[in-house]
């Protein structure tokens, strides 16, 4: 819960009769959430379920508005990404509590594809109406929040170990760019090499373009290789571009810079800095056929 001291009257958490998050596959019987969610992969969706009662009347008391004209929004909301912060949050639901409607229950379902790293789930109960009533403490605008409980769910194989990779549309976010007409593109900022690298590389396939979708939802061994050696490729040439190799060394675990090492030594075993630069520079098709051949997924990740 929220330790923020709000400007107005708010709802203590004994008055919130919340019987807790259910999660499962769609379909399913739910289960109660746990910290971790075990065997998740990109192809399996998430049924979230919660329920909420609330004592309207003393709601209306403790907020000073009358209980007549009193009606509470119950939103619920999912964010995901690897890191404490969600990378981005959506809304799922949302329902309305009064006297004559005291008690809601609101169940989505979550695309696993949309989803990375952990499942961050936000429940909170804001003001409906009325506006500008009640007394000099009362909430006195739509959407003030009166209480709120949050869950964050480790999605097992889906965080850190799992390469991120999402379905995005590009016309929507390259829209009359040359960008928006490529099956995928890769997002991340080379300068960044000490960044994390969970947080800052990110694969979007492109949803528009429906071969390429297809091919990626229903794993194709292939095209993911194809895709994934791209992302290698960008990484380790961005890494041949420091000055020696006491530099590329210095990147901790977890980083842009340690990964791109870490997959150098793989594609280029035996070889060190200088040779690898050459490959790249005077045999630039065996250097990213390399690189090619390891990154194959019908091994495994």
């Amino acid at each position: 819960m929220s330790r923020i001291a709000f400007p107005f009257l708010t709802l203590p958490n004994e008055l919130v009769n919340f019987s807790g998050w259910m999660i499962g596959p769609p379909g399913e019987p739910l289960s109660p959430a746990s910290d971790v969610l075990e065997n998740w992969d990109y192809e399996q969706d998430i049924q979230v379920n919660v329920h909420v009662h609330i004592d309207v009347k003393e709601a209306s008391v403790l907020l000073g508005i009358d209980v007549a004209d009193l009606k509470l929004a119950v939103v619920l909301s999912v964010g995901t990404g690897a890191g404490s912060l969600p990378r981005r949050v959506d809304r799922l639901a949302t329902a309305v509590i009064d006297i004559d409607e005291p008690a809601v229950t609101l169940e989505e379902t979550i695309l696993g594809r949309t989803l990375s790293g952990q499942l961050h789930l936000s429940l909170r109960i804001i003001l409906e109406a009325p506006i500008d009533s009640g007394g000099p403490l009362s909430p006195k605008q739509r959407g003030a929040r009166l209480w709120q409980y949050h869950k964050n769910i480790l999605l097992e194989d889906g965080g850190e170990s799992r390469f991120p990779i999402e379905l995005a549309s590009f016309s929507e976010s390259f829209e009359a760019r040359p960008e928006q007409y490529a099956p995928w593109l890769v997002d991340w900022t080379p300068t960044t090499l000490d960044a994390d690298f969970s947080g800052n590389v990110r694969l979007y396939v492109n949803s528009d373009i429906e071969s390429a979708c297809s091919r990626f939802v229903e794993g194709d061994a292939l095209t993911l290789q194809a895709m994934v050696a791209d992302v290698m490729t960008q990484l380790i040439e961005a890494a041949l571009d420091v000055e020696n190799e006491a530099e590329l060394d210095r990147y901790e675990e977890g980083s842009i810079g340690y990964q791109a090492r870490a997959w150098m030594e793989m594609s280029f075993p035996g070889q060190n800095l200088e040779n690898i630069r050459q490959m790249r520079i005077y045999a630039p098709g065996k250097f990213k056929a390399l690189i090619l051949a390891i990154a194959d997924f019908r091994e495994g990740d």
